[in-house]
């Protein structure tokens, strides 16, 4: 059997493409358009509320700080956001440990797995 493809953040060449990609499509876990890097409809994020604290930044509401995983689950590129804001339409599609969190998708991608 072949070893899943290491994970990998995007580069200084892919990230303002990530960005703009991440940035038209932000209603959900699940992405609609292309992976940039790799071409895949495999795009996904996922949130992690620490606290909840309510701000309005530019008319959106956030439901407080929390972390944000960007990740294609096929060529396994992400980007990792350790301190931000979650949304406050963001509802967890699925449950993950707050401790096997690492700075990589990798338990994310497998709570979104198992829940399939």
């Amino acid at each position: 059997m072949n070893e899943p493809t290491a994970w990998r953040e995007t580069d200084s060449e892919e990230h303002p493409v990530w960005r703009k990609v991440f940035n038209e499509d932000w209603t959900g876990s699940d992405l609609v358009g292309p992976c940039p890097v790799c071409g895949a409809r495999a795009l996904h994020r996922w949130y992690l509320l620490e606290d909840n604290e309510a701000k309005v930044f530019r008319g959106i509401r956030f439901s407080g700080r929390g972390r944000l995983w960007e990740w294609c689950s096929v060529c396994r590129t992400f980007e990792h956001y350790p301190d931000g804001h979650v949304p406050e339409w963001w509802i967890s599609p699925y449950d993950v440990q707050p401790e096997s969190l690492r700075y990589d998708p990798a338990p994310v991608e497998e709570a979104r797995m198992a829940a399939r």
